[in-house]
């Protein structure tokens, strides 16, 4: 089960009026044959997303969308179907770790601290820290990774429109 505050907005909320028949099934198999189209891996399981309290949880079933070779370092994907009348919103949230995304975080936030330092032993104390965090950044595999994700996203633009 994942916790609603796990949850980080990837893309802008889809809007189907006359979606009645837009469920999780039917996003599913559209992503994997657009994938499949442009040699994407993808894989998927089913889960839930909870939200709210003790007394007042609310569970609401969504689709995981992921890397197969990356199931623990590469983001994952959750995909909801919510309803109002005939319209179907599609929400598209990401979650979970990506190492190198982190790593490169690191790397930046250090690097910030270096120009804004201003004595020489803030520079050098920064300059050492960054280069502690980028231990293990690989940027060709940062860019593959952010190439995955940008895939992706087009994936779900061309699902969307069709």
């Amino acid at each position: 089960m994942i916790r609603v505050d796990e949850l980080n907005n990837f893309r802008p909320q889809v809007c189907c009026p006359n979606g009645e028949r837009i469920n999780l099934d039917m996003i599913q198999n559209a992503i994997k044959d657009c994938a499949e189209q442009f040699g994407i891996p993808v894989a998927f399981r089913n889960d839930q997303v909870k939200s709210g309290g003790f007394f007042n949880a609310t569970v609401e079933n969504c689709l995981v969308m992921y890397h197969p070779n990356h199931t623990d370092d590469y983001l994952k994907f959750c995909i909801r179907v919510r309803r109002q009348g005939t319209y179907a919103f599609v929400v598209i949230d990401s979650f979970g770790y990506s190492r190198q995304m982190n790593k490169a975080a690191r790397v930046e936030f250090e690097q910030k601290n270096f120009r804004q330092a201003d004595t020489a032993g803030g520079m050098i104390a920064s300059a050492f820290r960054s280069g502690i965090a980028g231990i293990g950044k690989n940027q060709q595999k940062l860019e593959e990774e952010q190439m995955y994700y940008q895939c992706i996203s087009d994936i779900f633009d061309n699902i969307m429109r069709g």
